[in-house]
């Protein structure tokens, strides 16, 4: 199975990935970060797609010698759905880490963040939200002229309420790092449950 964290920037995703690192899983979890394999310079939409792509193909691997994949990154459910290989998963999972534009803001400010670029964050995690709850809201932003690989009539005639169309949403507003890390915890153990 692939479990994805995911979310836009400041939403707590490397800060519970830290600390789910220490976690003892029942089954073999191998935990990742997007961004491990490196970014290079320029990176675009296109590299995204391939790099989705890439993760894909790593938890197949590890679903083939009976383990499990927890990604961590800014994967939009439509990019990890429409993956060439994501029909070769046995599972995916899916966890939204959200937080308010200003509670977004000030994380991203005591980061380091240039002050100049936070209307950007904010505006994609508000999109990031709104695609979650809804595939057909502005599927523009990912269905680009990026990896003309990409199988993006997996979903394109899903809507809302659509029981594919699943991910767990956790608001991180007011969760304490160690909190966060418990929910997205509580949720990886839940996915991982019937298949123990």
């Amino acid at each position: 199975m692939l479990l994805s964290l995911t979310g836009a920037s400041g939403a707590g995703k490397s800060t519970a990935l830290d600390r789910l690192t220490s976690t003892a899983w029942p089954v073999p979890v191998s935990l990742v970060e997007f961004d491990s394999i490196g970014v290079p310079e320029g990176a675009d939409t296109a590299w995204r797609h391939r790099t989705i792509e890439h993760w894909v193909r790593e938890a197949v691997a590890e679903q083939a010698d009976g383990g499990h994949l927890l990604l961590c990154g800014q994967v939009p459910m439509g990019e990890l759905l429409a993956a060439p290989s994501a029909d070769l998963l046995d599972g995916i999972s899916i966890c939204v880490l959200h937080c308010s534009p200003e509670t977004r803001t000030r994380r991203l400010l005591h980061r380091g963040e240039h002050p100049d670029a936070i209307v950007h964050h904010n505006r994609f995690g508000e999109w990031f939200l709104a695609h979650t709850l809804d595939p057909t809201h502005a599927p523009e932003v990912i269905r680009t002229d990026g990896d003309p690989t990409m199988r993006w009539s997996r979903w394109s005639d899903w809507s809302a309420g659509d029981p594919r169309w699943r991910a767990t949403i956790i608001d991180t507003d007011t969760l304490t790092p160690q909190e966060s890390a418990s929910a997205v915890e509580e949720w990886a153990r839940s996915e991982l449950a019937p298949i123990i």
